[in-house]
């Protein structure tokens, strides 16, 4: 073989995987996710400011709303009044981040208060370490992507939120908590922040 013919066959060679991987990215778009929830796409970043925490002393001792940034959150909204489909929602959130099992201290459980009613100290308890953050002035609730048919102004959904602000999943209160939770282990394993 001359000298020419080796150069030409490595340069196939060597540019056949960037030619595959071209065609595999144009041609074979997948068409299913193996995400369980529903993709904020773009995500939507929430704005950072210190937010008034109606507990704090379990999720978040001392430290008001700061603290918030910087973990994974599953974010919820609601009535303070908490009725029984909140307490199903917050059963879920609880059970959800148990499910995660060893990284459950990087995800936190917020309820975003959207009325002037206040949690009742037997729902504190009931559900510790659980934030419940007083939110109904708060730009936050406005940032929440909510579906055009939903008539429960965004408290039939569960979020996910990154350590940067970043709400970037939705699921709906109704959702399989192993499914979500299967979702929630692999954001955390890919993830090296929060």
């Amino acid at each position: 073989m001359s000298a020419r013919t080796k150069l030409v066959l490595m340069m196939v060679l060597f540019a056949l995987p960037t030619l595959a991987s071209f065609a595999a990215f144009y041609l074979f778009t997948p068409t299913k996710t193996s995400n369980y929830g529903e993709l904020i796409s773009p995500v939507v970043n929430l704005p950072q400011l210190t937010l008034s925490v109606a507990d704090g002393s379990d999720a978040l001792p001392g430290s008001g709303g700061r603290a918030l940034r910087g973990k994974w959150l599953i974010v919820t909204r609601d009535s303070g009044a908490c009725g029984g489909t909140c307490e199903q929602k917050l059963f879920a959130m609880r059970q959800l981040r148990l499910i995660v099992g060893r990284e459950m201290d990087r995800v936190v459980r917020v309820v975003l208060i959207d009325d002037d009613t206040a949690p009742s100290a037997e729902i504190i308890k009931r559900y510790q370490g659980t934030a419940w953050v007083s939110a109904k002035a708060s730009p936050w609730l406005a940032k929440f992507p909510v579906p055009p048919q939903d008539a429960s102004n965004g408290r039939a959904f569960f979020y996910a939120v990154d350590p940067l602000g970043n709400i970037f999943m939705r699921y709906g209160a109704d959702a399989d908590t192993k499914l979500i939770a299967k979702d929630l282990r692999r954001v955390l394993k890919a993830s090296q922040i929060g």
